[in-house]
């Protein structure tokens, strides 16, 4: 996936460099290249993300809260 990414910007950086002006080529490669990239990138990232999200919470173990009114002292390994 990447590597069609990294071809999309480099045909897209030589569209831009052809354009008549600077500004021109920059809003060209913003607009039709790094914008619209980052957003599809991100949003085929987010079953992944949502993948490793699963997995970390099932490895940490579930946090036991005491019961409502009763005070725990403070652990050795906090010192």
């Amino acid at each position: 996936m990447y590597i069609v990414a990294i071809a999309w910007l480099y045909v897209l950086m030589l569209v831009s460099i052809m354009q008549p002006t600077v500004f021109r080529g920059v809003v060209t490669f913003l607009g039709a290249g790094l914008l619209p990239l980052a957003l599809l990138l991100y949003l085929m990232g987010t079953p992944q993300r949502r993948r490793v999200r699963a997995l970390a919470e099932q490895a940490e173990p579930p946090a036991q809260s005491p019961a409502p009114g009763i005070v725990t002292p403070p652990s050795d390994e906090s010192r």
